[in-house]
């Protein structure tokens, strides 16, 4: 009578495990109304299993147990919770899995108490602290696991289903587990091993495909700092040429009163003075596109504060080949290059030479500068250990492939080579 009893109480324990288990993993809350529902889907399955016990045998019920059960449940989170197939298959597959917990626990009583009663006692008692620390600490990780692709899900998966089909095929259905054949028993093993090798297979190239994500945001994000200190750098030119217009009547009043004084030298200065502050503020018309012109206009002003010669033979038209954005991103990221190369040098060979023209409708772009320690080449990409820079010439690579074009980097006789075609 105890037995049964208990018997009784272990499948209603594990069934309430099951369905809560395998909700959490779906990450389904657990508020007032899903709760009625998984009490109202567990006594009516319990109904069904307490009825194929009255009627039947333990082991028809065990037998029939995923159809009564498993599928049913997997059509109350498929429909009524509207979760797709296979995260709700994997996930009851794995609240499956985590039941063995307990079972082995129930063994491990009756092993040394030869009674079967204190089996089903110590598994009741198993469950209730295993189900906690499942739905409280782990179960977030399995739900968050479940949401990823389905490659992944068949990866991380593979394991709970195997174990599943295992134990029902050579312990319900069969009694191959039992009959002693060591193919069976290296069955688990073998698969564990198999399941051990695509998650390595499919972690690497999950992990280089993150790592490949986290570098292009990386360049977004260069290239969206890029394009704000350009836009940054029009506004402040165009804010002193507003100055300048404003305090031109008080510059001349100035000169004037000097040229009266007989102060010509004084006067000759400060009219210089203002002429370099205004060229400052000037866009050089390199070219017909105005865009690209502003852009130069602002290394330009660099280059001078730096003591770099600046050499330009630009011939574009208007409109351009490629995006204006992605293509002024290429150009900034190699001027910005070609200074910080060329900054590092003695002063007589600080040099960038810019050629930019179109032949056979393909845009053309080379940057030439000079340096004082060679660069390292991989994979005939520029590369450096300071931290914080390295980034640019990755995304003049990413965006000329992003524009179907080619680029290559050179460094020879003290000149570094940026070259582009698009």
């Amino acid at each position: 009578m105890l037995e049964s009893v208990l018997s009784v109480i272990n499948f209603s324990v594990l069934l309430f495990f099951g369905i809560y288990a395998s909700a959490a993993f779906l990450g389904i809350r657990l508020n007032k109304e899903n709760n009625s529902v998984f009490i109202l889907f567990g006594t009516g399955a319990l109904l069904l299993q307490l009825l194929s016990l009255s009627f039947l045998d333990m082991k028809f019920t065990e037998m029939i147990y995923p159809f009564i059960t498993h599928l049913p449940l997997l059509l109350l989170f498929t429909f009524r919770f509207k979760r797709k197939l296979l995260p709700t298959i994997f996930a009851i597959m794995s609240a499956y899995l985590f039941c063995q917990i307990s079972k082995w626990f129930g063994l491990l009583a009756m092993l040394f108490s030869h009674q079967l009663w204190t089996m089903y006692a110590a598994r009741i008692l198993a469950t209730i602290p295993i189900w906690y620390g499942i739905v409280r600490h782990a179960s977030k990780s399995v739900a968050l696991i479940l949401t990823k692709s389905t490659k992944e899900l068949i990866m991380l998966g593979m394991l709970p289903t195997v174990y599943y089909l295992f134990d029902y095929i050579t312990t319900v259905y069969t009694n191959l587990l039992y009959d002693g054949s060591h193919v069976v028993f290296e069955f688990l093993p073998f698969m564990l091993c198999i399941a051990y090798l695509l998650f390595n297979v499919f972690y690497l190239r999950e992990y280089e495909e993150k790592c490949a994500a986290e570098q292009l945001e990386k360049l977004m994000s260069i290239q969206m700092a890029q394009s704000i200190k350009e836009i940054e750098e029009i506004q402040r030119s165009k804010y002193e040429i507003s100055l300048i217009r404003h305090d031109m009547r008080h510059f001349l009043s100035s000169i004037s009163a000097m040229i009266e004084n007989k102060e010509y030298k004084k006067a000759q200065e400060y009219i210089q003075g203002i002429i370099e502050v205004t060229d400052q503020t000037v866009v050089h018309r390199y070219c017909e596109n105005n865009l690209v012109n502003m852009v130069l206009s602002s290394y330009k002003n660099r280059m001078a504060d730096n003591n770099i010669l600046f050499d330009a033979s630009v011939a574009i038209p208007a409109e351009l080949p490629c995006p204006e954005l992605e293509f002024t991103s290429i150009l900034s990221n190699g001027l910005e290059n070609a200074i910080n190369a060329a900054s590092e040098t003695a002063d007589e060979s600080r040099t960038i030479y810019l050629k930019l023209h179109m032949k056979n409708d393909k845009l053309l772009l080379l940057i030439n500068n000079a340096y004082s320690a060679p660069p390292v080449f991989v994979n005939g990409l520029p590369v450096t250990d300071v931290t914080g820079h390295g980034l640019g010439t990755q995304s003049i690579q990413y965006m000329t492939a992003k524009l179907n074009g080619t680029c290559q980097f050179e460094a020879e006789d003290g000149i570094f080579s940026l070259r582009v075609v698009l």
